[in-house]
């Protein structure tokens, strides 16, 4: 592989604009159809609506075994320029990062799979599966102009024993002992709702105890001061033991297992406050618009609302409508169950889990590999409802602070990570077509 190979790609598919909304990936996806077909490798578009393609690449294997897939999205979230210090759809590089909307989420991790997918075809590997790419539309919009579209659509020519998919940074300044490496294992269930309420419009000057922007206000306030209990589910707590070995303030759990343990170390240390450890070991409701009115002096007829809620593993999005309606206690206000799914996880005692993780272990030395539960939300759900394991695989190196530009300002990635991570990638993907003998290796 060559090393400038990755950073050049990087640079020309981060001048795509992709924004989400209102999407566009058609040009991403020919920036991908270009080099197959320099590369002669066979693929197809999958067009949901005008614009909105995904590409499907496949190098072909003997069927033994089901597909491997890797899965990267072509859309990123908007950007506003004038809050960035660089073009966000620049593409350039300074002082060793590759700059741009996408580089870290997840336009980078893109370009490592395809070295990865690249690289196979080129070595001649004889594979025992199919080996697919699959860069997809719509994902910041939960997915519903891509991966929802191709499975309900496509079934048949995307099933597959493995999807390997975002997720599972890698820190390097959380954990006192080294690097932390994680491997994305689940993720939380989103619960879009839209609440609406209804009342009497009126002259603002003569208010009537009726306004509808009053109520709903009054309502909210009640859901949002209503605290959600603390639950540690047997992933966040196999993650805390993990990483235990590089916190010692964790070294009470770490002894004795408990629940009550793990709870008592996060309040009394504050470490619970932390938005991320907070989002870990609770349901989150955050609420995101608020829309009423047309005029200063006229009381609204009508108020709306939107929340963002994220649910737990284990956790019922049937339940927790009735429990926001509960809380909200106003049988006038309508809700909407705008886009609900419940999470979704995969095992960790598995052959791949271990494969992944030990190409980690022995990529970044002395770090601790640790499963995640993501907060936010993927594609990988989709497989997973369909009984598929997916795991997020993101194999760089970076401080905690470089995480708010995930979705923030002045996005980077840096060139080491890029190529390194190119290269790591190549050997998860290597080893995972080795799965037997792989596996007599795990025991040594």
């Amino acid at each position: 592989m060559r090393a400038h190979e990755a950073v050049a790609l990087l640079c020309r598919y981060l001048r795509i604009n992709t924004a989400n909304p209102p999407g566009k990936e058609k040009d991403a996806a020919e920036f991908f159809a270009d080099i197959f077909d320099h590369e002669g490798i066979e693929y197809k578009f999958y067009e949901a609506n005008p614009g909105r393609v995904s590409i499907r690449a496949v190098l072909r294997g003997s069927g033994k075994k089901g597909a491997i897939i890797l899965l990267n999205h072509m859309d990123v979230v908007p950007a506003n320029p004038a809050e960035w210090s660089f073009d966000p759809f620049g593409g350039e590089i300074r002082e060793g990062y590759i700059c741009g909307r996408g580089a870290l989420d997840m336009k980078g991790l893109g370009i490592m799979e395809l070295m990865a997918f690249l690289a196979m075809k080129r070595n001649r590997v004889k594979l025992d599966r199919d080996l697919i790419f699959l860069a997809v539309a719509d994902e910041e919009a939960l997915g519903y102009q891509g991966v929802k579209y191709l499975l309900e659509k496509y079934p048949e020519e995307f099933k597959a024993d493995l999807i390997i998919n975002e997720g599972g940074f890698g820190i390097s300044d959380l954990l006192a002992t080294g690097p932390l490496i994680m491997i994305a294992s689940a993720e939380k269930g989103p619960c879009w709702l839209t609440l609406t309420r209804r009342g009497q419009p009126g002259h603002a000057s003569m208010p009537h105890g009726d306004n509808t922007l009053e109520k709903m206000i009054v309502a909210l306030n009640r859901l949002i001061s209503h605290p959600q209990p603390v639950r540690i589910i047997p992933l966040v707590a196999e993650y805390f033991r993990t990483i235990s070995s590089g916190m010692e303030i964790l070294k009470p759990f770490s002894d004795d297992g408990k629940e009550a343990t793990l709870i008592r170390i996060l309040e009394e240390s504050g470490l619970i406050n932390s938005p991320q450890i907070s989002a870990m070991v609770r349901n989150t409701i955050s609420m995101t618009m608020l829309t009423a009115g047309i005029k200063t002096n006229v009381i609204p007829e009508m108020t709306t609302a939107e929340l963002d809620i994220r649910l737990l593993p284990g956790q019922d999005v049937d339940g927790m409508i009735d429990r926001v309606k509960a809380v909200l206690a106003d049988s006038r206000i309508e809700i909407d169950r705008s886009r609900a799914t419940g999470a979704s996880e995969s095992p960790i005692d598995s052959p791949y889990f271990d494969i992944i993780g030990k190409v980690m272990r022995e990529s970044f030395p002395g770090s601790v590999v640790a499963p995640q539960l993501m907060t936010g939300t993927s594609d990988s759900r989709y497989f997973r409802e369909r009984g598929v394991p997916a795991y997020g695989v993101f194999p760089v190196l970076i401080p905690m602070n470089h995480l708010s530009k995930v979705h923030g300002i002045d996005e980077m990635i840096s060139v080491d990570n890029l190529v390194r991570g190119s290269e790591i990638m190549t050997e998860i993907v290597r080893r995972l077509f080795s799965l037997h003998e792989e596996i007599k290796n795990l025991g040594k």
